[in-house]
C-alpha cells in the first residue's frame, strides 16, 4: 500500500497543491463510516484519467463523489484509499435549445443544471427534492428516479450520451450529443446504476423539455391505500395532464388516512380540464382536499434519515400495489411513500431491528413477486447482508463486465451488486 505522505506528493503533481489534500476528520467523505487516505479534486478531464492512472498502478481503491447525497447507497466497500471528487467540474459545455440537448459536466448540481434551462423555458426532467444537493453524475451514478418517471421516463430514457473515464485511465465515450445516435449497446444504460464501478462518468448529455405553462398540484385525503391506488389508477386510465401521482403516510399521521399528491403540468386548459375531473372522481374514492404541509418527496428524501434509520425501496406491480402497502405496513408502522403508476414503494423506519425488518420485508416481497433494496442502514446490517438481495439470474455475466471494465477491482469495490 502507498503510504499517504508519497500519494499526497504524487497527486499533487498531477493536480496541484491546493487540489489533493488529506481527509479533514468529518463525516462528508466517509462512506459507510469508511474514510480515505487521500481526497483528490481533478479539474479536467485528462487529470481524472491521470489520476485513474496513477490508481490502477498503485491499485487504490477509488470511490467517485459528486454532492454525496447518496454515499449511503449500496453494500460497504471493500476497500476506501482515494476519494475523487468531481466538484471542479461542474460546467455547462453545451446547449442548444432548438436542439432540445444540453451536455454539462458531471460536478454540477442538478439545482445550478436547472436554473440554467429555465432561462431558456427548459429543464431536464430530473426528481428531486429542492433541498438535495445531488451532483448529475451521482443521479446517474445511483439511477435516482422518482414519481414523475411515469409521465416523463427514467434517466435511462433521456441521457443520450456520457464520457467516462475508465479504471485505467482512457477518456471514452458512449452515445453521443443528438436524439438517434446509438447503434447497437447503449453503453450508458450499463454505466447508469453502476455506483460509479465500472467507470467515472464525467460527461453527460441529456434530452430536454420544455416547462409546462402551468404547473398544480391537488392534494387529497384518502381513507385508505386501496381507495387511494384505484383513484391514481384511473386519473391515469383518463388521460389526463399528470406531472406524477404520489401516496404517503406517516406513523404520525396515520389515523387521517393517506395523502394523494397529484402534480399537473401542460397548457392552461389541459390543467383546468384535469383539476376539473380530479374533484368529480374524489367523491368515489371518499376522497376530500387536503393540505399536504410540503411535498410527499421533500418529506421522504434521503437527507430525512440520519445513519441509524432504515430505508428500503421496493418494486411491484402496480396492480399489488395496495395489497403489498397493506402488508409492509404491519412490520411497525413505517412511513411509507409509493408510486403508483409504476410499483415503487418506499419504506422507512426511525429506529427497529434492522435485521428483522430487512428479512420479512424480503420475504412479503417475495410473496408478491417483488423487489427489496435497502437504500439505507447501519454498516453492521451490510456486514451481514448484501443490500441488493440474492445475486440475479445474470450475476455471472455482471461479473464478467465487471472484470473486464475493471480488471483489478479498484472502482468503488464491493458496492455494488454481490458485492462486486
Amino acid at each position: 500500500m502507498v503510504a499517504q505522505v508519497t500519494m499526497l506528493d504524487d497527486l499533487r503533481t498531477i493536480v496541484g497543491d491546493k487540489h489533493a489534500r488529506p481527509p479533514d476528520g468529518s463525516q462528508r467523505l466517509a462512506v459507510d463510516g469508511m474514510n480515505p487516505q487521500a481526497v483528490v479534486e481533478p479539474g479536467s478531464y485528462e487529470e481524472v484519467g491521470a489520476v485513474m492512472r496513477y490508481a490502477d498502478e498503485a491499485r487504490l481503491a477509488v470511490i467517485p463523489l459528486g454532492g454525496g447525497t447518496q454515499r449511503h447507497t449500496g453494500n460497504l466497500p471493500a476497500r476506501y484509499e482515494l476519494a475523487l471528487s468531481l466538484s471542479r467540474l461542474d460546467q455547462i459545455i453545451e446547449h442548444e435549445p432548438a436542439d432540445l440537448t444540453v451536455t454539462c459536466q458531471s460536478g454540477i448540481s442538478v439545482q445550478e443544471l436547472q436554473r440554467r434551462l429555465r432561462l431558456n423555458g427548459q429543464r431536464v426532467p430530473f426528481d428531486l427534492s429542492p433541498r438535495q444537493q445531488a451532483s448529475v453524475g451521482g443521479v446517474l451514478a445511483t439511477n435516482t428516479n422518482g414519481p414523475s418517471r411515469a409521465a416523463s421516463g427514467a434517466l435511462r430514457d433521456f441521457t443520450i450520451g456520457m464520457r467516462v473515464v475508465t479504471a485505467d485511465g482512457r477518456i471514452t465515450r458512449a452515445g453521443g450529443k443528438v436524439v438517434k445516435n446509438v447503434a447497437g449497446y447503449d453503453l450508458c444504460k450499463l454505466y447508469i446504476g453502476s455506483l460509479g464501478t465500472l467507470g467515472v462518468i464525467v460527461e453527460a448529455t441529456f434530452k430536454v423539455m420544455p416547462i409546462a405553462a402551468c404547473e398544480r398540484s391537488v392534494t387529497l385525503r384518502v381513507p385508505g391505500a386501496w381507495d387511494a391506488c384505484a383513484l391514481a389508477t384511473e386519473l391515469y386510465r383518463r388521460g389526463l395532464a399528470l406531472s406524477h401521482v404520489q401516496l404517503s403516510s406517516t406513523r404520525n399521521d396515520r389515523d387521517n388516512g393517506w395523502l394523494l399528491e397529484i402534480g399537473l403540468a401542460g397548457s392552461d386548459g389541459a390543467v383546468e380540464r384535469s383539476e376539473n375531473e380530479i374533484a368529480s372522481l374524489a367523491p368515489g374514492a371518499n376522497a376530500r382536499p387536503a393540505s399536504a404541509g410540503g411535498s410527499a418527496t421533500e418529506r421522504f428524501s434521503s437527507e430525512d434519515f440520519d445513519g441509524s434509520s432504515l430505508l428500503c425501496r421496493f418494486s411491484v406491480l402496480p396492480t399489488r400495489l395496495a395489497a403489498f402497502i397493506g402488508e409492509v405496513q404491519r412490520l411497525e408502522t413505517p412511513d411509507i411513500v409509493a408510486a403508483p403508476a409504476t410499483g415503487v414503494v418506499r419504506a422507512a423506519w426511525p429506529e427497529t431491528d434492522e435485521a428483522m425488518i430487512v428479512e420479512r420485508g424480503r420475504e412479503i416481497a417475495a410473496s408478491h413477486s417483488a423487489t427489496c433494496v435497502v437504500e439505507r442502514c447501519s454498516p453492521e446490517l451490510k456486514q451481514r447482508v448484501d443490500v441488493f438481495g440474492e445475486p440475479p439470474p445474470a450475476f455471472e455475466l455482471m461479473h464478467r463486465v465487471k472484470q473486464q471494465f475493471d480488471p483489478k477491482g479498484i472502482l468503488s469495490p464491493g458496492r455494488f451488486v454481490g458485492r462486486l
